[in-house]
């Protein structure tokens, strides 16, 4: 007989949540892009364009990543890992560029943050896969 964790929230929550989070967490980033690029100084129109689109682009791509880790099979842990990584890296690394920092810095930052979020998530699938 196979066991299923216990789950906190109800279905609808989680549905609510798998729309929700991406959005909240897309506005975040993009207020944090807009404040990057403007190097404290005045808050400018293109500042605040800049930060909306990224924040619809972090948006959409993050959904996208949902969606595609939600359609693969489970026991895939390393692609779901590898995936989520990648998404969290891209994302770190275009917020750290708007910081105007030479690419050398922005990718000695990237690369181990990727690759310490992969082996966190990695370690989350594989221990938590079903028997």
């Amino acid at each position: 007989m196979a066991h299923t964790a216990p789950t906190v929230f109800s279905e609808p929550t989680h549905r609510v949540a798998r729309w929700v989070l991406p959005v909240v967490l897309g506005l975040v980033y993009g207020n944090w892009v807009a404040v990057n690029r403007r190097h404290g100084g005045p808050i400018t129109g293109a500042d605040l364009a800049w930060g909306v689109w990224s924040a619809l682009v972090f948006m959409a791509v993050c959904m996208a990543v949902v969606q595609v880790t939600r359609r693969l099979r489970r026991d895939l842990h390393a692609l779901h890992a590898l995936l989520r990584a990648a998404f969290a890296g891209a994302a770190l690394g275009f917020l750290y560029s708007q910081t105007g920092d030479d690419i050398r810095p922005v990718v000695l930052t990237t690369l181990p943050v990727t690759a310490a979020v992969f082996l966190l998530l990695f370690y989350r699938f594989h221990t938590r896969a079903d028997a």
